[in-house]
C-alpha cells in the first residue's frame, strides 16, 4: 500500500491508558504504516509516556509544563512536515478498517488540497463516542416536533447555526437541509463555518493555514473561558469571525470515535 502525503501529530497530556489505546487501534487498522511522519506531543510528560510513544515508532515532542489545548496544538504543529496534517488527541480511537481509513484518508487529503478546505473532519459519523453536545443541541431545535419547531421559530439564528451537525444525525443531510448542505461526493458533504463550529476533534488540516489563520486568531482573542485555565481554540473560535468568513467545512464519513478511558482532570 502506497503511503499518503499526509502527517500525524498526536497531541497527549496525561491520559496514558487512551493514548496506548489509540495507538493501537492505529496500528491494528493500518494508520500508522499510511505515513513515516508521526509525531507525539507530550506536554508535562512522564517516563510511561516516552515508552509508549517510541513502542509504536512515533515521534515524541517533550515539554516540561501544560501548554493547554491551543499551545500544545501550536507546538506539535510547527514541529511538523509542511502540507496536509491529521491532528488528534490521545483519547480518538481508530474505528475503521485499514481498508475504509486509507480510502478516506486518500480522498480526504486530495480534496483538501482542491477546494482549500479550512479543515475536514474525521469523526465517525455513524459512531462519534461521547460527549457530543452539538448533537445533542441539533436534536434539541430540528427533531420533527412542537417544541422543536417552536424553538426554530423563536430562534431561527441559533437554529440556523447547528444546520452543519445535521451530517452526524441523517443518513442524506443534504436532503434535509438542500440549501446549506452540499454533497460533493458518496458520503462527502461540505458546508459553511456560518453552520458550524470549528473543532478539535479529528481534523486534517493544511499545516501552514492551520498556524498562520486558526491559531493566530484563536490567540489573538480574548475569552473569559478557559480549560484548565489555557485557551483550547474552540471557544476561542466561537464567533461571528469564524460564522462570517463562510470557511468550507468537508465532513467526512468518519474514522475515529472519542473513547476516553480515564479522567484527565477537565
Amino acid at each position: 500500500m502506497k503511503k499518503l502525503s499526509f502527517a500525524i501529530g498526536i497531541l497527549s497530556w496525561r491520559g496514558y491508558d487512551s493514548l496506548e489505546n489509540s495507538l493501537h487501534s492505529y496500528k491494528k487498522n493500518g494508520l500508522s504504516n499510511m505515513t513515516k511522519h508521526k509525531f507525539v506531543c507530550l506536554p508535562e510528560y512522564k517516563e510511561e509516556g516516552i515508552k509508549i510513544v517510541e513502542k509504536y515508532n512515533y515521534k515524541p515532542i517533550l515539554i516540561k509544563e501544560n501548554l493547554g489545548i491551543l499551545g500544545g496544538f501550536k507546538k506539535l504543529a510547527k514541529e511538523m512536515p509542511k502540507g496536509p496534517i491529521l491532528l488528534l488527541e490521545n483519547d480518538l480511537e481508530l474505528v475503521e478498517n485499514e481498508k475504509e481509513t486509507y480510502s478516506q484518508l486518500k480522498k480526504s487529503i486530495n480534496l483538501l488540497i482542491k477546494y482549500k478546505f479550512i479543515q475536514v473532519r474525521l469523526r465517525s459519523r455513524t459512531n462519534p463516542g461521547e460527549p457530543f453536545v452539538g448533537l445533542i443541541k441539533y436534536k434539541n431545535y430540528w427533531s420533527d416536533n412542537f417544541i422543536s419547531r417552536t424553538k426554530r421559530f423563536f430562534r431561527p439564528l441559533k437554529a440556523h447555526r447547528l444546520i452543519g451537525t445535521s451530517t452526524y444525525y441523517h443518513k442524506e443531510p443534504d436532503k434535509i437541509h438542500p440549501e446549506i448542505v452540499k454533497k460533493i461526493y458518496e458520503r462527502f458533504y461540505l458546508v459553511p463555518s456560518s453552520v458550524l463550529t470549528w473543532a478539535n476533534l479529528a481534523i486534517l488540516v493544511d499545516r501552514d493555514e492551520f498556524l498562520e489563520t486558526i491559531i493566530k486568531k484563536a490567540e489573538q482573542t480574548k475569552s473569559k473561558k478557559h480549560i484548565n485555565g489555557f485557551k483550547n481554540i474552540e471557544i476561542e473560535l466561537n464567533n461571528s469571525w469564524w460564522r462570517n468568513n463562510q470557511f468550507k467545512i468537508l465532513i467526512t464519513p468518519g474514522l475515529f470515535k472519542h473513547n476516553r478511558l480515564s479522567h484527565r482532570g477537565y
